[in-house]
């Protein structure tokens, strides 16, 4: 694959364990809170006592009141659902050397699974016949790791240029990285003939694969998260 150079000041991507399970029934009761109703939060950090001892973890002494949270939405959303290990770090996803590859892609903003988005194809031969519902989860589950959170509130995404510029841009859960990845090994989609970079494409789908792999194998959920 021919490289072109990426801005330094483009982003980091990664790939977190996540609970995707729980993440949805907590942006719900973030984006209830943000615009003015806490109950929700309440009742939910009330029920979760794994997610309630995890913030009193963190330094919140009251989390089950909203008001008490001063965190943003990105970080909130993050240390609340972020799969850790048994020492009580975040759990790692697969190898370094994948995840660097993965990270910083080299070309346009540095996101892979961007270049991806905009780079796959269906594959006629298999899509015209009885392919097509595949394709499309296929890239139903790509555009909700890359952009699941990017919901607009006031005209910007709640969950992103958190605390140290972290954005969290979409997230699967567990059921849902086990469908991503079998789809990524069928043979529904290819390389568009225009993609810029020789190979991108399948170089991109093969790491990814991998890091799927691995989630898969903890059965757990992921989160595409952007670090600046």
């Amino acid at each position: 694959m021919d490289e072109q150079t990426v801005s330094s000041t483009s982003p980091f991507y990664t790939l977190d364990a996540f609970n995707g399970e729980l993440a949805n029934e907590v942006m719900i009761a973030i984006e209830a809170g943000v615009q003015g109703d806490g109950s929700l939060w309440s009742n939910l950090v009330k029920n979760q006592d794994g997610l309630r001892n995890r913030l009193i973890g963190q330094g919140i002494e009251t989390p089950d009141s909203w008001s008490s949270i001063g965190w943003d939405s990105a970080m909130l959303l993050f240390t609340a659902c972020v799969e850790l290990a048994n020492d009580g770090r975040p759990l790692v996803v697969g190898e370094t050397l994948t995840k660097e590859r993965f990270g910083r892609f080299p070309y346009g903003n540095g996101s892979a699974i961007e270049y991806l988005l905009e780079y796959i194809r269906p594959n006629r031969s298999i899509t015209d016949h009885d392919g097509q519902s595949i394709y499309d989860d296929l890239m139903n589950l790509l555009n909700k790791l890359n952009a699941g959170c990017r919901e607009a509130y006031r005209g910007h995404s709640m969950y992103e240029r958190g605390f140290g510029g972290m954005s969290i841009c979409g997230y699967l859960a567990s059921e849902e990285v086990q469908q991503l990845r079998k789809h990524l090994a069928g043979r529904v989609w290819t390389a568009s003939y225009e993609e810029p970079l020789d190979g991108g494409v399948g170089d991109v789908a093969k790491h990814l694969s991998t890091l799927l792999k691995a989630a898969e194998r903890r059965r757990i959920g992921l989160a595409l998260r952007s670090h600046r």
